[in-house]
């Protein structure tokens, strides 16, 4: 499977454009566990769409849009109020791209201390997907 941290999701489509390839999909309806408290909800507060980079596929930039859902904490100790969900292996918390192409840069970062890596950046292409 070329994109196997998909599985969590519900892929709606997979196109190019331009110099790029575009996953639209959405989170799965399924029962979320707040981060603070650890108590499960369901209850949506509201949606909202992340844009994603990830590594490319035959020299082109891959980008997932993906729609996820802020949920309420139905613990009312809890001071957290509402939370966004997270899947696993694709999203971080304020991450514009995925932890698999994070680690790819990060490790090109330190292969190329001291040196010009912004090519070889664009090679990856982070900066069109970004």
């Amino acid at each position: 499977m070329l994109f196997p941290y998909l599985d969590a999701v519900r892929v709606d489509a997979v196109f190019t454009a331009g110099d790029a390839v575009y996953v639209v999909a959405r989170t799965r309806d399924v029962v979320v566990r707040c981060p603070d408290c650890a108590m499960p909800s369901g209850r949506v507060h509201s949606t909202y769409e992340r844009h994603l980079a990830d590594g490319p596929v035959d020299d082109q930039a891959v980008r997932i849009d993906l729609s996820v859902r802020r949920l309420y904490c139905e613990n009312s100790a809890c001071p957290r109020r509402t939370f966004a969900e997270q899947v696993d292996g694709l999203t971080v918390r304020y991450g514009r791209r995925t932890p698999a192409f994070r680690r790819v840069l990060e490790a090109v970062a330190v292969a190329l201390v001291g040196r010009s890596g912004a090519r070889f950046v664009k090679v990856l292409q982070a900066s069109s997907a970004a």
